[in-house]
C-alpha cells in the first residue's frame, strides 16, 4: 500500500471505531512502512474482519497477519482497490468533459504508481462517497465509471470490462474508490 491508500484505510478505521487514534504524519509514515507489501484489498478485508471480532483498535500487525494467513491467492486473482485522491467532480456540464479527461489520466497514473498488475477481463465497481444528500445525475455517474475504466485500460491493467456498476454513498469526506475483480 502507498501512503495515500494507508491514509484512506485509517480514515475508514476511524469511521467505524470512535476509539481509533488520530495519527500525525509520523504515525502515518509508520503505518505506511509496515504495510508497504500489503495490497489495499487485503487491508480492507482485514479491517472488515477485525471489528466484528475485536473491541480494540486495529494495528498494522493485524492487517499483515490477516493478509499472510487468509489470502494465499496471487494479487492478480484477488483484484485490487484504488482510492483516487480527488473525488470532487464538477456537476456543471460545461466542465464535465475536462473533469472526465482528468479523471481518466489520474486513474491511469494511480494504477501505474501503485503497481497494479495486468488483470485481464474484470468487473469494475465504483464507490463514490459524497458529503451531501444531493441527487447525482445517473449519466454523470456512468460517465465517471467509464472514464475510470478507460484510465485502467490506458495503464494496461484492464483487459476487457466484463461488468461495471456504481454505488453512491453519503459520508463525511468525498472519496472515489475503484474496485476491480478479475473474472477468470
Amino acid at each position: 500500500m502507498n501512503r495515500a491508500q494507508v491514509a484512506a484505510l485509517l480514515a475508514a478505521a476511524a469511521a467505524v471505531d470512535p476509539e481509533f487514534p488520530v495519527l500525525d504524519d509520523a504515525g502515518l509514515a509508520t503505518w505506511a512502512a509496515q504495510l508497504t507489501d500489503v495490497p489495499m484489498t487485503a487491508a480492507v478485508e482485514a479491517l472488515q474482519d477485525h471489528y466484528p471480532r475485536h473491541s480494540r483498535p486495529i494495528v498494522p500487525a493485524d492487517i499483515v497477519t490477516h493478509w499472510q494467513t487468509t489470502l494465499p491467492q496471487p494479487a492478480e486473482r484477488r483484484g485490487t482497490v484504488l482510492v483516487l485522491p480527488d473525488a470532487r467532480l464538477p456537476t456543471d456540464p460545461r466542465h464535465r468533459v475536462q473533469a472526465l479527461s482528468d479523471l481518466r489520466t489520474a486513474t491511469a497514473t494511480l494504477a501505474r504508481a501503485t503497481g497494479v498488475p495486468p488483470l485481464g477481463p474484470c468487473t469494475l465497481r465504483l464507490r463514490w462517497t459524497v458529503p451531501d444528500g444531493h441527487r447525482r445525475d445517473p449519466d454523470h455517474v456512468a460517465a465517471t465509471v467509464m472514464a475510470c475504466a478507460d484510465g485502467l485500460a490506458d495503464a494496461g491493467v484492464l483487459g476487457d470490462l466484463v461488468d461495471h456498476g456504481s454505488e453512491l454513498e453519503r459520508g463525511d469526506a468525498p472519496t472515489l474508490v475503484i474496485e476491480l475483480k478479475p473474472t477468470r
